[in-house]
């Protein structure tokens, strides 16, 4: 109607030729604006879409930390990181975990809980407050508590924020037990008959009541040993319905039990748990021992393995069987673009930092030479050279094995070397 009203108006000629044409214009720069409208929606769903994928590492200041143009999620939400408690396994993978916390640690100044002395809470002894060093001057509380103990989680709450997230992680019993058997084959009490046998592990399964003294404190770890760091007592045989409670109340304590043979799944768990960036989970396989990957098992050797080890062989079946119900909840889409980007960070920090693969003790540089036991060889690794100086840094922190990293942060806090022996 406005239309035909201002088309009468105009009378006849050029009158109406230029108002046509104004109209045609109008017209255009609609059609115009709605074409860009969609293509710019269409354009975000694509981005949205698309895997997440890090940025090179020529822009970031340091392998593992995000740049400020893409701040942490603690800090977007002007929040400091979480709390968290990491019961350590032995010959899992947690020292590799542990390096991530530790460097969370020290990026953000966050007090870490440590043992009075040596790299330990007094294991094999269950875990106490009275273990833990004193809060250092000018801090409220502990954030992080990291080192080798023997899980007591009422003793843990003591010392530790109630909002602390509890973590641990499990190994298949068939890789975990051989590993801890050559680490400590020269310390564990039921193994050191056999430190000089030629097939020592085999010998052991054979006939392990033979070797093994269940009252001996140090035999923990001579059988069961991933139930024993998480508090359990496996005496005699296998029992009954009195597990299925203890898994449970393990479940409750942790939110979150990674799984060694899926680190990289659950990894990404974590992330989510803890409000990490992708680039903070950057890292190396720590601790492993020379040819333990590639060890392949006689005969029957495993069956032996998991007959002796029922109750970590339950423990590992129950908490994988929870990672995988997490990981459906995550959503399995989700979790297959996050971990191709994930493995993207991975390889280019490690064609970054690294010399080139793990190497044994006599070609480490002796600051990043891991502990040597004297019955194994644990691999570490060497920088590339000619990095530059802040890139060097965190490549070097990346690497750094497990007593040095303790040494450096407790040195940080405490001003003062940590003790190897009971401190007067």
């Amino acid at each position: 109607m406005v239309l035909a009203r201002l088309w009468r108006s105009a009378g006849p000629g050029g009158c109406r030729a230029l108002l046509l044409a104004g109209l045609l214009l109008l017209l255009l720069r609609q059609v115009a604006k709605q074409l860009s409208a969609v293509g710019l929606g269409l354009g975000l769903a694509v981005q949205h879409r698309g895997p997440p994928h890090p940025p090179p590492l020529s822009r970031r200041r340091e392998v593992g930390r995000t740049s400020r143009t893409e701040p942490l999620r603690g800090e977007t939400s002007g929040r400091p990181p979480p709390n968290v408690v990491f019961v350590k396994t032995h010959k899992t993978g947690s020292s590799t975990l542990q390096n991530i916390l530790f460097r969370l640690g020290e990026r953000h100044h966050l007090t870490v809980a440590f043992p009075h002395y040596t790299y330990q809470f007094a294991y094999p002894q269950p875990f106490a407050a009275t273990f833990v060093e004193p809060l250092p001057p000018g801090a409220a509380r502990y954030n992080l508590l990291l080192s080798h103990l023997r899980l007591a989680a009422g003793e843990l709450r003591r010392v530790m924020p109630p909002d602390s997230l509890y973590l641990t992680i499990l190994r298949d019993p068939v890789r975990t037990f051989p590993s801890v058997f050559a680490y400590y084959r020269s310390t564990v009490p039921a193994f050191q008959a056999l430190a000089n046998h030629p097939q020592p592990l085999a010998a052991f399964l054979q006939a392990p009541a033979r070797y093994y003294d269940p009252a001996d404190a140090g035999n923990g770890l001579a059988r069961n040993p991933m139930a024993f760091d998480l508090g359990l007592e496996a005496g005699g045989e296998e029992g009954g319905s009195q597990w299925d409670r203890e898994l449970e109340r393990l479940n409750r304590t942790f939110q979150l039990v990674l799984i060694a043979e899926h680190f990289d799944e659950s990894l990404l768990l974590a992330r989510e748990l803890l409000g990490l960036h992708l680039e903070e989970l950057a890292y190396v396989r720590l601790n492993a021992r020379r040819g333990g990957g590639d060890e392949a098992l006689a005969p029957g050797l495993a069956w032996r393995i998991r007959a002796w080890n029922w109750l970590d062989v339950r423990l590992y079946r129950y908490f994988q069987a929870v990672l995988w119900h997490r990981v459906e909840l995550y959503g399995y889409t989700r979790m297959k673009g996050e971990l191709e980007a994930l493995r993207a960070l991975l390889r280019e920090t490690r064609e970054t930092c690294l010399a080139g693969e793990a190497v044994g003790p006599e070609e480490t540089a002796d600051e990043l030479r891991p502990w040597q036991p004297d019955t194994a060889a644990i691999l570490g690794y060497n920088l590339r050279p000619g990095l530059p100086p802040a890139q060097h840094a965190s490549c070097y922190r990346l690497v750094l094995p497990e007593l040095q990293y303790h040494a450096r942060l407790y040195y940080q806090q405490y001003g003062r070397e940590m003790c190897a022996l009971p401190c007067d």
